[in-house]
């Protein structure tokens, strides 16, 4: 068989509920590695909270993080490449939500580091390490955020889009229900997967990617072939060539495992 390389979302996708890889998904990225193929992590994740997945793993040093906007290498602990938005888009995007959401909260990954505003909810698992602020203003660097993050009263996936009309010269999405992101125009898992799989020597029709929110759309539109786990958002299930079981029935490595066989 050609060698593949196989693009994969973490949370919803490749780990359970829970947030565990499972043993039998440990397995199938191993044998997928000892068939030749590759394997590459492509989350919304901060580098921070990638970096034990990646290592369970094995023999995944470099994954795709930030939903494209920074890049990391495990092995070598460094970052690959970086991808802010630019000081005027932080500026903009800051005074356009303060205007028309006078209760909104914000955060943001700035390169390496977590700042979220006092009043911004992230389950304490993913939030401990964040410096708080009374205000995201304040306390930036705005030249070093990849990723702004907008959280309003409800779920995301039912204000994500008003935040996205706001804000037409980024990219806006979501990852999970907690809150939207938003990343400098053109950054997107499929940007930077593009990048990876040119360095690597893989044209898109060797890639299979693996989502389930719209976050995964532009990489599973671009891949040669696209996989959605059986819980996906609906527009992942629309869009994609194939769906496998759920992240909690081991739905990616079910597949894998067809292609290792």
């Amino acid at each position: 068989m050609e060698r593949r390389m196989i693009v994969c979302d973490l949370d919803g996708t490749l780990l359970d509920s829970h947030g565990l890889v499972s043993e039998r998904t440990r397995l199938a990225v191993r044998r997928l590695h000892g068939a030749g193929h590759v394997f590459v992590i492509a989350t919304a994740r901060p580098v921070r909270d990638t970096r034990h997945v990646a290592m369970a793993l094995g023999g995944t040093p470099i994954a795709i993080c930030g939903n494209g906007s920074i890049t990391f290498d495990f092995v070598r602990d460094e970052v690959v490449a970086f991808r802010p938005l630019t000081e005027a888009h932080v500026v903009e995007a800051l005074a356009v939500l303060r205007d028309r959401f006078p209760g909104v909260r914000l955060g943001a990954e700035c390169r390496l580091e977590l700042v979220l505003e006092e009043s911004f909810y992230v389950p304490p698992a993913l939030s401990w390490t964040a410096r708080r602020v009374p205000r995201l203003e304040e306390a930036l660097d705005r030249r070093a955020v990849g990723k702004l993050m907008v959280q309003l009263d409800g779920t995301a996936r039912h204000y994500y889009e008003s935040v996205r009309g706001l804000l037409g010269g980024c990219e806006v999405t979501i990852s999970a229900d907690v809150f939207c992101e938003v990343m400098r125009a053109g950054v997107t898992k499929a940007a930077a997967l593009e990048l990876m799989a040119g360095s690597l020597g893989f044209a898109f029709g060797d890639v299979i990617a693996f989502g389930d929110m719209p976050n995964d759309l532009p990489m599973l539109t671009w891949a040669g072939t696209a996989v959605a786990v059986a819980n996906a958002h609906p527009a992942v299930l629309a869009s994609a060539d194939e769906v496998t079981a759920s992240n909690d029935d081991d739905g990616v490595a079910k597949w894998l495992e067809r292609l290792t066989g």
